[in-house]
């Protein structure tokens, strides 16, 4: 199901703290989604718990781990992702088949603290995770060469102009759709390194998200690839 055929450059990137999931069949396929999440939770009921949590997150390969328990093997539930395939395809997918063709990394590279040993903690990543989130995205979207990226989380897209900076960059473009409920998505293209890619930020997927109000944006969006996401479930 894992595809470690380009470690030897995601490796390379600098402040990358994690791998991403990278399909089997990923850089072979006609449409290519990265799917890109925010920040990974660290918890513990004790300074003790949340340490060693911390330490599972340091490993490289913490996210592909994640995608493959809660993914591939199914072993608990990742609501997060449950919940953007509904939107997507207005039905949970096959998941087994389909993470052979798409991608998944979280943005801000270090673990937001979520213990509760000395009081219930709900650390929001800051400015400074966000333009490291930038850079890092700039050198992982040049080595899998995506055609389709969706953030979960619209905080990220206050950023997204940054990208114009790298002299990788030839072409750019975005702009604010109509809301969804209370959400501006933010919807754009830019190329990198000669690869296009079709760019959508939507609300972050947990709680209070509505997959069927976003279903609409998404099928408008990304046609082409949810028509060959459909084929593989």
């Amino acid at each position: 199901m894992l595809s470690t055929q380009k470690d030897h450059l995601l490796t390379t990137i600098p402040n990358l703290s994690r791998l991403p999931w990278v399909g089997s069949e990923f850089n072979y396929a006609e449409r290519r989604l990265l799917i890109v999440g925010e920040s990974h939770y660290a918890m513990g009921k004790t300074r003790g718990e949340y340490e060693e949590d911390l330490l599972r997150h340091k490993n490289p390969d913490f996210t592909r781990k994640l995608i493959e328990e809660t993914q591939i093997q199914k072993l608990y539930k990742y609501h997060l992702l449950d919940n953007f395939w509904q939107a997507l395809f207005e039905k949970q997918p096959n998941k087994s088949k389909i993470w052979k063709h798409i991608s998944f990394y979280n943005f801000v590279q270090r673990s937001m603290d979520y213990s509760s040993f000395d009081g219930q903690k709900r650390e929001q990543p800051n400015n400074a995770d966000f333009k490291n989130g930038w850079a890092v995205f700039a050198e992982l979207v040049k080595v899998l060469k995506p055609t389709d990226c969706i953030f979960l989380g619209l905080k990220a897209s206050e950023g997204f102009g940054n990208l114009k900076t790298d002299n990788k960059v030839t072409e750019f473009d975005h702009s604010y759709a109509p809301k969804i409920g209370n959400m501006t998505p933010l919807e754009g293209s830019v190329t990198i390194d000669e690869q296009m890619i079709n760019v959508s930020f939507i609300q972050h997927c947990s709680s209070f998200f509505s997959p069927q109000s976003w279903n609409p944006f998404l099928q408008k969006r990304h046609p082409e690839l949810i028509d060959f996401l459909l084929t593989k479930v």
